[in-house]
């Protein structure tokens, strides 16, 4: 391929935004924010966006402290990973929001609260509270007793603040922006806090920025704080496929004249979905807010299956979550509000994993809902057995649910070959990849009898229905304009990772690489992969002893900072961001906390051995001992 020319032009007109305003100028020719090519100041948000996705962790220290809570890093953040910090908009409208609704009963009691996107997902939030928050607290026998709320798996979207109500509960819903936001308000209390950000978080039912600034709009509020800080840096791309040009706070009267329209933005997203997956139909495709948000679907509705073919006594089944997962994945289902009948965790998704799998199965035939598998795995890129897993699947009835946001839908065939019932991505990443919205779809199988049972499912609840997927159409839009050269990005990102893996396994500094083509199970991955294909943009690695690994991470100088699949190269020490707080966890299953997760993005792959090289050579401790004096 030919850097210079096609899909890549864009991404070079638009380089490296830190200190440069000749890029900002080549930025504004193509209606875009810039992209960052190298590594950024602390808290600058990546890209240079108001509704970026990503945040700047240049340094080891930075994510410690980001972790830790360090005043000095955290409060240089302007921006976060939408899920794990909330956005500047989201802040002001739910203080908009408290200052409106709050003290309903009068009684000086102060509330907080948490914005959602859908009625549907604020009646979810509301029961989650109730059992998370107050039945921990025993504020009332009701509360305490499930029996008394509505499963969240069948929650629906008539099931308003009166459905879901209990008595002496403070824990309550209001209509914020008539079907585009609601809120749930409770007492301001530090633990009622954490849970709402809990459900937040591991739910994926978020209200994205670009919806947050349209409901700060429509309530007539300005905005207080902005990300970055300069009027024309706004990529709202929510008028009409093709545009996604810049426009300033000032231009808001002219978007709500030119209005975003829902229905046909949304089916086009899915239409070109149902390409990519090689499903016939789009309804076979469900739009979400976030990647996490079709997790949670696929749970919700792969649980309602289990309940109608068992009965509501089993509590909708056992969740089985097969690798060492993304961390929000294994959370989700081993919350009690979200899945009552728990979680097995088969965390090394190897040979004695599938072995005891098969025990668990034969002993407890009908005890599973669904299983939760990824490939490859994030961050170890390992490949479960999927043709063994499908067998467990159909054998013992349960859904086989396969997260492929790390391959992606023109990488791997899971849906033609019969193997997933439903295939859950995150479009924030490689299929958007400007890094500038938030969005997710669950795509259904229908040529296997689950895929068939959740597609009626959900068609039934109209969960991609206008207004109902929780997907803001401004989002819809953003995804739909960044996407249309997504096979050339996928194609270029493809060839550049696996020069760059390969590269990095021969590296005298490297120890070992992670990726798909080096993995004991790239046989697994070879028997999915399309043809003409790749083994995606993403790998991990663990640099040599005599390599600090510190020293190199501050060192390196290319965009560092949560999120993967970005059009820019993206690194972060994975398992410090992931799981800062439970190492040793992480540790047992094989995830090392000096782990550096690579996400390839459009730069030349010379480039970027360059910048590794440059990175190498500053943070060696000492020569690397030969074999000879190894030993």
């Amino acid at each position: 391929f030919t850097w210079e020319k096609g899909v890549a032009r864009r991404f070079l007109s638009s380089a490296s935004f830190s200190s440069s305003s000749s890029s900002m100028e080549a930025a504004e020719d193509d209606h875009l924010p810039p992209l960052p090519t190298n590594s950024q100041p602390l808290g600058f948000p990546m890209p240079k966006d108001e509704h970026a996705c990503s945040v700047s962790l240049p340094t080891w220290s930075s994510v410690v402290g980001y972790e830790e809570g360090s005043p000095a890093v955290v409060g240089a953040m302007l921006c976060g990973y939408p899920r794990f910090v909330y956005h500047p908009y989201v802040l002001q409208l739910m203080s908009t929001v408290v200052a409106r609704h709050g003290d309903k009963e009068g009684d000086g009691i102060p509330e907080d609260c948490l914005v959602l996107p859908t009625q549907e997902a604020a009646a979810r939030c509301q029961v989650f509270l109730q059992q998370a928050w107050e039945g921990q607290r025993g504020v009332s026998a009701s509360v305490q007793m499930s029996q008394h709320l509505p499963d969240n798996a069948m929650i629906t979207a008539n099931d308003d603040d009166a459905a879901v109500a209990l008595p002496h509960s403070r824990v309550r819903q209001v209509e914020v922006v008539p079907k585009k936001v609601y809120a749930v308000l409770f007492p301001a209390e530090t633990e009622a806090a954490m849970a709402a950000k809990a459900y937040w978080q591991h739910t994926g039912e978020v209200v994205s920025s670009r919806r947050a600034y349209h409901a700060l709009q429509e309530m007539g509020v300005a905005l207080e704080k902005t990300v970055t800080e300069e009027e024309h840096v706004c990529h709202h791309a929510h008028l009409v496929p093709g545009g996604g040009k810049e426009e300033s706070p000032q231009q808001s009267k002219q978007q709500q004249q030119q209005p975003c329209d829902d229905s046909l933005v949304q089916y086009q997203l899915r239409e070109r979905i149902a390409q990519w997956a090689n499903v016939e139909s789009p309804t076979s495709v469900f739009l979400t807010p976030s990647g996490m948000a079709a997790i949670y679907l696929a749970l919700r509705s792969a649980r309602s299956r289990h309940m109608a073919l068992h009965g509501a006594r089993a509590r909708g089944g056992t969740s089985i979550v097969f690798g060492f997962p993304y961390l929000d994945t294994l959370k989700l289902c081993s919350r009690p509000e979200f899945c009552p009948a728990g979680v097995e965790f088969f965390g090394k998704g190897n040979a004695q994993d599938m072995v005891n799998l098969e025990a668990l199965l034969e002993a407890k035939p009908n005890a599973i809902s669904v299983l939760f598998t990824e490939l490859p795995s994030n961050p170890l890129l390992h490949c479960p057995d999927i043709f063994k897993l499908r067998e467990l699947a159909t054998k013992y009835n349960f859904v086989l649910a396969v997260d492929d946001t790390i391959s992606n839908f023109l990488n791997v065939d899971l849906i033609q070959s019969g193997l997933a019932d439903v295939v859950c991505t995150s479009l924030t990443k490689l299929v958007s990849g400007r890094g500038d919205a938030i969005a997710g779809s669950c795509v259904v199988n229908p040529n296997t009898p689950a895929g068939q049972w959740i597609q009626a499912d959900l068609e039934s609840r109209k969960s991609h229905g206008v207004g109902q997927s929780g997907l803001f159409c401004p989002d819809a839009a953003a995804v739909l304009n960044n996407s249309v050269d997504f096979a050339e990005r996928n194609d270029v990102i493809n060839k550049t990772s696996e020069i760059i893996a390969d590269w990095l396994s021969e590296h005298p500094d490297v120890e070992r690489v992670y990726y798909p083509k080096q993995s004991d199970s790239v046989s697994l991955y070879n028997k999915v992969q399309k043809p003409k294909s790749g083994y995606g943009g993403l790998m991990s690695i663990i640099l040599h002893p005599h390599v600090c690994q510190r020293t190199f991470y501050d060192a390196l100088d290319v965009a560092k900072g949560p999120s993967l699949g970005t059009n820019f190269t993206l690194v972060c020490p994975y398992t410090l961001l992931a799981h800062y707080h439970e190492l040793d966890f992480a540790m047992s299953y094989n995830v090392p906390p000096n782990l550096l997760r690579i996400a390839v993005g459009l730069e030349p792959a010379e480039d970027l051995k360059a910048k590794f090289d440059s990175a190498f050579a500053v943070s060696r401790l000492y020569p690397k001992p030969t074999t000879n004096q190894a030993r």
